[in-house]
């Protein structure tokens, strides 16, 4: 693959979350990037978060956004949803992640995609 290709986004992961659990484990990305693509399947409604840590096995963070045309800065987190989807989580600027949804998801495992996009670092071999 060429160094263009993997500088515009991260390989696919997988990545899971127990049934009644509220998060993943945290996931390596292979490198620090400015975004997050996930795509959620259909949940029991609940809202979406990406969470950052700085390094391995920190504790995940919320991550906030500033927005220009408002006073302060918004969680960037989805509203509650039930259908399968696909967002992009702006300005996450990590390379370790965790999923976390707002409630357990009793009636099954969930399996999310996730990769990065907008590498910021190279990926350490």
């Amino acid at each position: 693959m060429s160094a263009t290709i993997m500088e515009r986004h991260g390989a696919w992961k997988t990545v899971t979350i127990a049934q009644s659990g509220t998060a993943s484990s945290e996931t390596d990305l292979g490198g620090e990037f400015r975004d997050v693509q996930v795509y959620n399947p259909a949940l029991d409604s609940a809202a979406i978060t990406i969470k950052p840590s700085r390094v391995s096995g920190d504790t995940a963070v919320q991550a906030y956004t500033f927005d220009a045309d408002a006073t302060g800065d918004y969680v960037n987190t989805t509203t509650a949803r039930t259908a399968a989807g696909m967002n992009v989580f702006k300005d996450i600027c990590a390379k370790y992640v965790t999923i976390v949804v707002d409630a357990a998801q009793a009636s099954a495992i969930r399996t999310f995609y996730i990769r990065g996009v907008g590498l910021i670092s190279q990926r350490q071999r």
